[in-house]
């Protein structure tokens, strides 16, 4: 009895301790499970784990301060000064002292050439300007590749779901087959033509899976993260807001590349580095066509180290040189000066600023050339962007019907293989259509929203409105 009753307390100590295992590993496979992701939040978290967009922040910040130490030019130097200067001449006034102790409590310096300051300040904003480009770039380009592969990975797994769908219907079809050559209505040629459709399927779903796997790798790759910690939200798909961009598409192909000549992030660097290289060039020139304007001040205390003067007189005869000399007391110093200095050897070819300026000229002759480059390579990605978009839209509209269509002609041949009215060959030959109908209206969604994210990013606008709304209303 005793013998029992210690068996059963052990299991029910057993089943306790499982179901407190059981419960556990559940909340750990809860808690490391991938977490469900809206496009919007991938978006965000992409560009805040973004390195690329953290150094273009971090560059635009010092492009800011460059443009503060130009306008710090228009301040003047402030500084204290304590100097000994020793001098010595056999005659003159240099001979009546052999030096000074100068303390100077406050000096003020300042010099500005005119040309050199405008210049390097419309420089430094230009480079401003195009520090901020590059963060617009670096954040579109993030954008851009989040969405493609966010939806990359979507349609994988939709891929996935097909290729199980149609595994499960050539199962049940070969099923079907070999009840049939069972009983002796068909032929085995039957037989082993749906045995060899089913294992032709089996590597197509495993291609699928794996295409799926690298698909999450890469997305949460674009996420900051080394393991799969999220997965797309397959609700996304189930709005089906495939838009057609509204207009005439050859007008609304001019009006996009015209609107990305104008907002695209590397034309408007490629511009500004013109620019900077302009007023760099001009900054140069500015040494022989403006004089430089400076002031400068001091007030201090100085004591000079006099020599006596022997002139075979008496002392008390010998007239006081201190007014020439100076005395060994401290006093009171100041001075003021203001001068206009003009670097006319900046005139001859051979100086280092004219080399500069032939430097910067070169390079703002480069910058227009890459400038017509890029706009021509805009124009043409442009408008291969927006024939894809187009044309993935209209594959979706035609292959959503075709789905449909493909699936009740499935359903149709199967009911007539089984009432022997066609052969297998025809049932698998409805499948087969009704798997490449699916399979074309994934890809053609993939291809929809790869193509709108691209576009967006060539024409360098967040604004859909831009792409699908017909601006001529």
């Amino acid at each position: 009895m005793k013998m029992a009753k210690r068996n059963g307390f052990a299991r029910i100590a057993l089943i306790t301790l499982a179901i407190v295992l059981s419960a556990t590993a559940r909340a750990f496979a809860a808690d490391n499970a991938p977490r469900k992701l809206a496009v919007d939040e991938a978006v965000r978290i992409a560009l805040a784990s973004n390195q690329e967009y953290r150094i273009a922040l971090a560059r635009l910040a010092q492009a800011k301060e460059r443009v503060n130490g130009e306008w710090g030019k228009l301040f003047p130097v402030l500084e204290s000064e304590a100097s000994l200067a020793r001098q010595y001449a056999e005659s003159g006034f240099m001979s009546l002292t052999d030096g000074q102790y100068d303390i100077r409590f406050v000096q003020i310096r300042l010099g500005v050439n005119p040309g050199v300051f405008y210049n390097s300040l419309a420089a430094s904003r230009a480079a401003y300007t195009a520090a901020r480009e590059e963060v617009r770039r670096v954040k579109g380009e993030a954008e851009s590749a989040v969405i493609r592969s966010y939806f990359g990975a979507l349609v994988a797994g939709e891929m996935i779901t097909l290729r199980r769908e149609s595994l499960d219907l050539l199962k049940t079809n070969l099923r079907d087959v070999e009840n049939l050559f069972r009983t002796g209505s068909v032929p085995r040629f039957e037989l082993l033509q749906a045995q060899v459709q089913l294992k032709s399927q089996e590597p197509l779903l495993l291609e699928a899976e794996n295409n799926y796997a690298l698909a999450l790798d890469t997305l949460n790759f674009h996420l900051g993260s080394g393991t799969v910690r999220h997965v797309p939200d397959g609700s996304v798909l189930e709005s089906e807001s495939y838009r057609m961009p509204a207009g005439d598409h050859a007008g609304k192909k001019e009006t996009l590349v015209r609107t990305a000549l104008r907002n695209r992030p590397e034309i408007v660097q490629i511009e500004m580095k013109r620019d900077a290289e302009s007023h760099t060039r001009l900054a140069q020139s500015s040494f022989y066509l403006w004089p430089t304007f400076s002031v400068s001040g001091s007030y201090g205390r100085t004591m000079y180290l006099p020599n006596p003067v022997d002139l075979g007189m008496p002392p008390a005869m010998s007239p006081d040189f201190s007014q020439i000399s100076g005395s060994e007391d401290w006093q009171t110093t100041w001075q003021v000066r203001a001068a206009a200095t003009y670097r006319w050897g900046a005139l001859i070819p051979v100086d280092q600023t004219r080399a500069l300026e032939r430097e910067a000229e070169g390079r703002e002759r480069e910058a227009g050339e890459r400038l017509e480059q890029l706009k021509r390579r805009i124009a043409i990605s442009v408008n291969a962007e927006y024939s894809r978009l187009v044309t993935a839209c209209l594959t979706i509209r035609s292959q959503k019907d075709n789905v449909s269509t493909a699936e009740e002609g499935l359903r149709i041949a199967r009911e007539s293989y089984r009432a022997g009215v066609i052969k297998n060959s025809e049932l698998l030959s409805a499948e087969l259509a009704r798997t490449n109908a699916r399979a074309g209206y994934i890809n053609a969604i993939n291809a929809y929203y790869g193509s709108l994210a691209e576009l967006k990013r060539e024409v360098g606008s967040d604004d859909d409105g831009i792409i699908m709304e017909d601006i001529r209303k």
